[in-house]
């Protein structure tokens, strides 16, 4: 169930929950990490997140930082460490801004 809050957002806002959900091309970089040449935003973090979780990338000491290893590093701009809060806006660069 979703909760009211995720509800309200998306009936405020429906072009919010589209950028996360459209098929979009993917950049040459973002394709060989993924694995597809179209996926959405929301399934590319999904992704990304699983491959942190799979490798053991989250640092031992603070679970809040990600060491990346060369795959990783290919699409998040080349930084060694990211702060989870970060990764979602790191994403987000490689997919076009949607039309208004």
């Amino acid at each position: 169930m979703l909760s009211q809050r995720v509800k309200k957002t998306i009936t405020d806002n429906p072009k919010k929950l589209a950028n996360l959900i459209d098929l979009v091309n993917l950049p040459s970089t973002v394709r060989e990490f993924v694995g597809q040449s179209q996926i959405s935003r929301l399934g590319c973090f999904m992704r990304v997140w699983s491959y942190i979780k799979t490798n053991n990338l989250q640092d031992a000491n603070n679970k809040n930082v990600v060491n990346c290893d060369e795959k990783l590093k290919s699409i998040l701009l080349g930084r060694s460490q990211v702060e989870l809060a970060e990764l979602p806006e790191l994403i987000k660069l490689h997919f076009p801004k949607a039309p208004k």
